[in-house]
């Protein structure tokens, strides 16, 4: 694993979102979990449909980023584009039900307590925290709010691809934060689980990257890799 550069002295830090400050499989697998007991049953394994789902997920995304669709229509759209991908048809209704429990089990998000400890340690030595992530305005300030976030990062730190108009992994958000905390690329360390928004998009600005994975890429440009929050305070040395 190769180590945080030494002789850099990092001014900020920052995360991701989804899947990195909390993990995004557990809602959608208690969500499907709710939705197989109902009518809309699939004969399929929450795996499989996952990834048919994230697929379906990105597409809608770029759509909605491209002002093709309304942020209702791209969340609706994902669940019924899924399930008509298994050979059952739902309608808008049955969408929204889905996207209600996703809400439902999204507000009872928390950061971890490794995690916590790392953020406060981070802040007690002057670093400047902040969070950048792709997604709508709207839903991932939901998330972060209901995870308690803006206890240890303001809220004008969390950066949200829709409000800044671009997303990761374009070299333009990631200087114009950056620009914005008025820090020099390389004293700014990233921290996500996502290998081309996150990891390659952070070190093409300049950045150091920390890619929240059990797995290192292959000929990963990541500065290290883990899953460890407890082990990064080790990685940056003086937390």
């Amino acid at each position: 694993m190769k180590m945080i550069e030494k002789g850099i002295d990092m001014k900020a830090i920052g995360f991701d979102l989804d899947d990195t400050l909390y993990n995004r499989l557990t809602i959608y697998e208690e969500t499907y979990r709710d939705m197989q007991a109902t009518d809309h049953h699939l004969d399929v394994d929450f795996e499989t449909f996952n990834q048919v789902y994230a697929e379906f997920s990105e597409q809608e995304y770029q759509a909605f980023m491209a002002g093709k669709k309304t942020e209702a229509a791209f969340k609706n759209d994902r669940v019924i584009e899924t399930y008509a991908h298994f050979g059952h048809e739902i309608d808008q209704a049955t969408a929204k039900e889905f996207n209600q429990l996703k809400n439902h089990y999204q507000e009872q998000l928390s950061l971890s307590e490794d995690l916590v400890a790392l953020m406060e340690a981070a802040l007690s030595k002057g670093m400047t925290l902040f969070v950048l992530t792709n997604g709508t305005t709207e839903a991932q300030i939901d998330k972060l709010a209901n995870l308690g976030v803006d206890q240890l990062i303001d809220r004008d730190k969390w950066y949200i691809s829709e409000s800044m108009g671009g997303s990761k992994p374009q070299r333009k958000v990631f200087d114009a934060i950056a620009a914005d905390l008025n820090v020099a690329s390389q004293e700014i360390l990233f921290v996500g689980d996502d290998y081309q928004n996150d990891i390659e998009g952070a070190i093409q600005a300049g950045w150091q990257a920390i890619h929240y994975s059990k797995t290192e890429v292959p000929n990963t440009v990541a500065t290290c890799t883990t899953d460890d929050f407890l082990e990064m305070r080790t990685l940056l040395g003086n937390l």
